[in-house]
């Protein structure tokens, strides 16, 4: 049977990510991607923002995960040619209620010290973007966007360039632990299967993270929701009205519920999107997203079931986006977010039985902003072996 030092299963961002950490020291590193491309679920299905670290007070994996990732990433996209923006994001309050909010969210990122991070008011908010209305607004300067394909094309080219072989089209369908190692079994798309055997598992395997945990290790009690985010976009150029100085544009967080039990999402935001300019370079475009969404469904990969129509998100925004309109909006992708049943922060923990896996579980929002730091973060849970 052959064997391999490093298995990691699955393909977005986390996945090449951690590959390319650890190839820049480690060998014989193979990637397992069941789909027939890299990022194919959540990774390619997102706002594309790079968070700044604003919401996550209850949550300190998440909050230093993202504020590492955040520099890592402009880092990242700097050096590697990607288009990357610092658009700054501002978070409206249309009322005193949510007046109140933003005062707790500068409260909080005034403690862990986030830079830039400031209250601004209505004056200031025109001035940023003239169309938006709000008594008062958190305004955050690092908030950006990037392009999330290039990103993730970017991981891989560098991680294969270091050795990692990505396999995709190879579903993982057995895991059985075996002394310190794991035999694993894979079917290929193409048909025929085949098993091998690793010393190191990461399970990083987004929304069937849960599944594969269990393979590893029946007691885990992992459960993924899929969350589906829906998203509407306008074009900013169509009216005055509609004109948009490319901000990120949020509203306090808003609640969603499962099965009765009240979760905040940050609720539907207007996110400027890329464009080509005259030149041929990537620059804010004409196109702004209305999303997304949090609606859980049943399987994780419906995407177009039921979906909200244009008056679920014009409701949403009209407060303080007035001037869009029922036939401004049409209907753009949508996605499914990796959502813990139980708890709100990251999972990313050696399993408690099998200490050679690793398991990344529950990576939703701000995973994406995260992904380079969580790579780190493995990379060094594996070189305590």
């Amino acid at each position: 049977m052959e064997k391999i030092p490093v298995t990691i299963i699955g393909g977005g961002v986390l996945g090449c990510a951690i590959s390319y950490e650890l190839s820049k020291s480690k060998e014989g590193i193979f990637l397992f991607e069941k789909n027939s491309y890299l990022g194919d679920e959540q990774s390619g299905r997102n706002s594309g923002v790079i968070h700044a670290g604003i919401y996550y007070d209850k949550e300190p994996i998440k909050r230093a995960l993202c504020l590492q990732g955040k520099k890592l990433i402009y880092e990242f996209c700097q050096k590697n040619n990607i288009p990357v923006i610092k658009t700054a994001k501002i978070i409206v309050a249309a009322n005193e209620k949510e007046d109140k909010i933003i005062d707790r969210y500068i409260k909080n990122t005034t403690s862990w010290g986030l830079e830039g991070v400031k209250k601004i008011y209505k004056d200031e908010i025109k001035k940023i973007e003239p169309n938006v209305e709000a008594v008062s607004a958190l305004y955050s300067p690092d908030t950006g966007i990037f392009d999330v394909p290039a990103y993730l094309q970017s991981l891989a080219k560098l991680a294969g360039s270091q050795g990692v072989e990505i396999l995709k089209e190879t579903k993982v369908v057995n895991v059985e632990p075996r002394n310190s190692s794991f035999v694993i079994e894979v079917e290929y798309k193409r048909g025929g299967s085949e098993t091998f055997e690793t010393e190191f598992l990461i399970n990083a395997a987004g929304l069937y993270s849960d599944e594969i945990a269990k393979m590893v290790n029946p007691q885990n009690d992992y459960e993924i929701l899929p969350l589906r985010g829906e998203y509407y976009r306008f074009n900013s150029a169509k009216r005055a009205g509609l004109n948009m100085s490319g901000t990120n544009v949020y509203q306090v967080q808003e609640p969603f519920y499962i099965d009765g039990v009240e979760y905040l999402g940050i609720g539907i935001h207007l996110t400027p999107t890329f464009d080509l300019s005259a030149d041929g370079k990537r620059a804010i475009g004409k196109n702004v997203l209305v999303g997304p969404t949090s609606i859980v469904v049943k399987s994780k990969n419906d995407y177009e079931t039921a979906r909200q129509g244009p008056e679920y998100f014009l409701e949403r925004v009209a407060k303080f986006f007035p001037n869009l309109k029922l036939d401004d909006l049409e209907m753009d992708y949508a996605g499914s977010r990796a959502k813990l049943k139980v708890g709100n922060d990251f999972v990313i923990k050696k399993d408690d039985k099998y200490p050679n896996a690793v398991h990344l579980v529950g990576i939703d929002s701000p995973g994406l902003t995260s992904s380079l730091a969580i790579a780190e973060y493995v990379a060094g849970m594996l070189s305590e072996n």
